[in-house]
C-alpha cells in the first residue's frame, strides 16, 4: 500500500481522499481521480486520466488503499532539483546563468523579507 510514499505524503492523500469521499463510504468514483491528483499537486492531462483508469481496470469506486498504489504508480513528484532550475530559469531574465545581487536584493525584498547590506 503506497510503500514509495513518505509519512507527510500519505497524511496529505489522506486528507484529500476524504475531502473527496462525499457520502463517507470511504470510496471515490474513477471520475473524481482527475480532481484528487489536481488538489495534490498533481497535472495530468484527460489522455493520461483515461490511460490510468483504463491500465489499473478503475470501473468502479475505490478505497484509500488503493488510491495510495496509484498514486505511488502514477504520481511522481518532479525532483527537487529540476524545480529549483526552473525557479532560477525565472529569475535570470537575461539568461547569463547568474543573478545579480541587486536582483536578488530587490526579489527578496518585494517579497516583505528585510534585507541588511552586508
Amino acid at each position: 500500500m503506497g510503500k514509495d510514499l513518505s509519512d507527510n505524503q500519505v497524511s496529505s492523500m489522506r486528507e484529500a481522499f476524504t475531502q473527496f469521499d462525499i457520502d463517507g463510504d470511504g470510496r471515490i468514483a474513477p471520475s473524481e481521480l482527475g480532481i484528487l491528483m489536481r488538489s495534490l499537486g498533481g497535472n495530468p492531462t484527460q489522455a493520461q486520466l483515461k490511460s490510468i483508469i483504463v491500465e489499473e481496470k478503475l470501473s468502479a469506486p475505490f478505497d484509500f488503499p488503493r488510491f495510495l498504489d496509484l498514486m505511488a504508480k502514477h504520481m511522481k513528484p518532479e525532483p527537487f532539483d529540476c524545480q529549483l532550475r526552473d525557479a532560477f530559469k525565472v529569475l535570470d531574465k537575461e539568461c547569463t546563468g547568474y543573478v545579480s545581487v541587486i536582483e536578488l536584493q530587490h526579489i527578496v525584498t518585494s517579497i516583505g523579507e528585510k534585507l541588511e547590506p552586508a
